[in-house]
């Protein structure tokens, strides 16, 4: 099991494929305590998370559980299932190294959604993948200085995740509804940051979210949803 994260991270997808038709079981094996970072989670979730989508899509494609989720332990961190690193994939990996994976992570998940990725799921910490999505293209749209060049497409991958979301069940009025932030400080709802009229009393955080607003707000009229 160890080999198989290690040929994994290594991105040695022949190995990996050797590997699984010895033991077709490993495909939906769990990593080990070391490395920590990899603690708990399947290799879909370690195969998205690093970039290597050729090694996810083949481990989609060979059964892989598309709904896992970490199980709790001692371990205090972020628990998500494997559909938020899906979404990551698509949009996070537009400023890191592997450029190129990006169009491919959007089609994956894509692929995972209609094979039974459940869109109504969530963190540990209460957060839904619409938050996640919008959570991760708001690092890239929030900070024009460092990702100058990844501001068109994040804005084009976001809108295509929402899409994908939308499309296939998200419940996005309960998004509206519920509090933005992780638990146990959810603060404000989505509706309030993102869809109701701003007044005279409220705080800074608006103004951060402002290019995410105006997205968001154009994005959902384009769509003619109504909250």
């Amino acid at each position: 099991m160890k080999k198989l994260f290690t040929v994994l991270r290594q991105g040695n997808i022949d190995e990996l494929k050797r590997l699984i038709a010895k033991d077709p079981d490993l495909v939906n094996c769990v990593a080990g305590p070391t490395p920590k970072k990899d603690h708990g989670q399947s290799p879909l979730q370690v195969a998205l998370k690093t970039g290597r989508i050729d090694i996810a899509e083949f481990l989609v494609d060979n059964g892989a559980d598309l709904n896992f989720m970490e199980a709790e332990d001692d371990d205090p961190g972020l628990r998500a299932p494997v559909i938020f690193d899906a979404i990551t994939a698509a949009i996070t990996s537009l400023c890191y190294r592997r450029f190129d994976t990006s169009d491919k992570a959007l089609a994956l998940l894509e692929k995972m959604i209609s094979l039974g990725a459940d869109v109504n799921v969530f963190t540990s910490n209460g957060l839904g993948t619409m938050n996640w999505a919008i959570m991760k293209a708001d690092q890239i749209i929030s900070d024009p200085g460092i990702y100058a060049e990844s501001q068109n497409e994040a804005r084009k991958k976001l809108a295509a995740v929402l899409d994908l979301l939308i499309d296939n069940g998200v419940d996005y009025v309960a998004w509206a509804n519920r509090g933005y932030y992780p638990e146990p400080s959810p603060g404000p709802t989505s509706r309030r940051l993102f869809i109701d009229p701003i007044r005279a009393d409220d705080d800074l955080r608006f103004d951060r979210i402002m290019d995410m607003r105006t997205f968001l707000q154009e994005y959902f009229n384009k769509r003619n949803i109504r909250f």
